[in-house]
């Protein structure tokens, strides 16, 4: 008698292209980059608005480009 063989069931067709792992490496080295030069604040910030996490999201930015731009050459 030959044993049986688990059913297994595939629903669509979507085939994932690449190696999730390599990709998860990519996203956590361009954080990293962006946490060290300074552009994301390190922190947990809450807000009452999405208007005030913009506003807020806005000036940090600009007084980034504003110090960065400062410098005499």
């Amino acid at each position: 008698m030959e044993p049986q063989k688990p059913f297994m069931k595939i629903v669509g067709k979507r085939r994932i292209a690449g190696d999730p792992v390599k990709d998860a490496e990519i996203l956590q080295r361009t954080g990293n980059l962006l946490r060290g030069c300074g552009l994301i604040p390190r922190g947990i910030f809450r807000f009452k608005t999405f208007e005030e996490a913009d506003l807020w999201m806005m000036q940090t930015m600009s007084r980034l480009h504003a110090r960065r731009n400062s410098r005499i050459s």
